[in-house]
């Protein structure tokens, strides 16, 4: 704050320089204005701190759910021998091994075509209403609000209709009558694929509108053929997820005997974790930062000895050291894969270590992190919740309580800067009064003075 106003005196009765005075005796009375400032401020820091560990602790949480099921965790690689016949990926819940795999055709989405028009957009191509029918459903295409439809009236009635076709119409470019209008189902495979009803539609030229004869087809809708280890299987799409376990095949071209073939990823489930270290390492660096004294016992941490600090670590460490009763291997802590703590609360993983325990027993790995009764994963996901729990957590409680202590200091600066301004007021108007005094007995003086004796 700003201490002294503008107002000044001239000094000329007293010699003083009054507005120095005052301004001192205000820099007096304004040191518990300033001691409650600078209380403030730490707490604004306090504040700060705790809120950023609250974000630090909800990146903690989205690290700890890449761990918390097999799905998540486990890491696989997939590979194709002819990737341009399949493209393959692995998913967390896939199995080692290598399948056979043939694609004896591919899935395609029905498609018909009418003859060709000389335009799309004059002349009438009929009226009516005619039905689409797909997987047991029927779709009306009314075109009975005009007696005169072009194609582009067509194609729009058909794209409005709910079916699941799509229309357009195609320039071929070819001789006088260029204009073809070409239906696509928008799924592929046989489920899917349309018949037309023309009942109830009166073409100008049936010939030429003949898109329920079986002739206009371009495409007939089929299912995807493919034989995995000498099984026929057959699914209406190009992208088939259900029948390799884990494995996404994305076929691309007839072939034969494509190798494909699924290895566990160490390195990725070993990113998985780190990632996980790494968040609850930030925490760690922050809550470290906070210990801190310099060698003659002092510190400017604005948390030092902080009771909610302490919560926060003892939360964590009690995480950290969980050992799930649920499990009787030989894997039941942390530490028994190669993460420890070291002096400053960081948790380091040992690689060789875990490469080890992986090698060893790769789903006690897993069950260690993902066991839904009591796994790690889900042990710090509780402690994540209890510590940033909206209404009971500790963040919740320390930052309710540090502002309720600002909300206390900012109504007690505003009194005593009120009262400071009361006792500047005074102040002036004393000095004021002593000038005009001083002044007055020296005009006095000087009338005496001039009297001859």
């Amino acid at each position: 704050m700003e201490i002294g106003s503008q107002i000044t005196f001239s000094g000329l009765a007293t010699g003083l320089d009054s507005r120095a005075i005052i301004d001192a005796l205000l820099q007096v009375e304004s040191i518990p204005i300033l001691r409650m400032q600078n209380r403030k401020s730490m707490l604004n820091t306090q504040d700060s701190v705790f809120s950023t560990l609250d974000s630090r602790l909800d990146d903690l949480r989205s690290a700890v759910e890449a761990l918390d099921s097999i799905g998540e965790l486990a890491s696989y690689t997939a590979s194709s021998s002819d990737e341009d016949a399949i493209s393959v990926t692995a998913s967390g819940t896939a199995t080692e091994g290598t399948n056979s795999v043939d694609v004896v055709g591919l899935a395609a989405a029905e498609s018909r075509t009418t003859g060709g028009y000389a335009n799309a957009d004059a002349l009438d191509i009929g009226t009516g209403s005619f039905t689409i029918m797909v997987d047991g459903n029927n779709y009306n295409v009314d075109l009975n609000s005009s007696p005169n439809n072009t194609l582009q009236d067509v194609r729009d009635a058909i794209n409005a209709s709910g079916a699941p076709v799509s229309a357009s119409i195609i320039d071929t470019g070819s001789g006088a009558d260029p204009f073809q209008l070409v239906i696509n189902s928008t799924e592929t495979g046989a489920e899917n694929a349309f018949s037309v009803d023309l009942t109830g539609f009166t073409p100008v030229e049936p010939a030429k509108f003949n898109i329920d004869d079986i002739a206009s087809r371009l495409q007939t809708g089929v299912d995807a053929h493919i034989r995995v280890n000498n099984l026929d299987v057959y699914r209406p799409t190009n992208t088939i997820s259900d029948v390799i376990e884990g494995v996404t095949l994305d076929i691309k071209s007839v072939s034969a005997r494509t190798q494909v073939t699924v290895n566990r990823d160490n390195q990725g489930i070993k990113d998985k974790v780190q990632s996980f270290l790494d968040a609850y390492n930030d925490i760690a660096t922050i809550m470290d930062a906070q210990n801190q004294v310099d060698e003659e016992g002092s510190t400017d941490a604005v948390l030092f000895g902080d009771s909610g600090l302490r919560s926060i670590a003892s939360r964590l460490r009690q995480a950290v050291n969980h050992s799930p009763a649920s499990l009787t291997g030989n894997f039941t802590s942390l530490a028994a894969i190669g993460i420890t703590s070291d002096s400053t609360g960081k948790l380091n993983l040992d690689s060789s270590d875990f490469d080890a325990a992986l090698a060893s027993d790769f789903q006690g790995v897993m069950d260690l992190f993902t066991s839904t009764t009591d796994g790690s994963a889900k042990e710090f996901k509780a402690a994540v919740d209890d510590l940033t729990d909206p209404v009971n957590g500790i963040i919740k409680i320390r930052k309710d309580g540090i502002s309720s202590r600002q909300s206390t200091l900012d109504d007690r600066i505003e009194a005593l800067t009120n009262r400071l301004a009361d006792y500047e007021e005074r102040l002036i108007q004393r000095f004021a009064t002593l000038e005009t005094q001083v002044s007055s007995f020296q005009a006095q003086g000087s009338a005496l003075s001039s009297f001859q004796f």
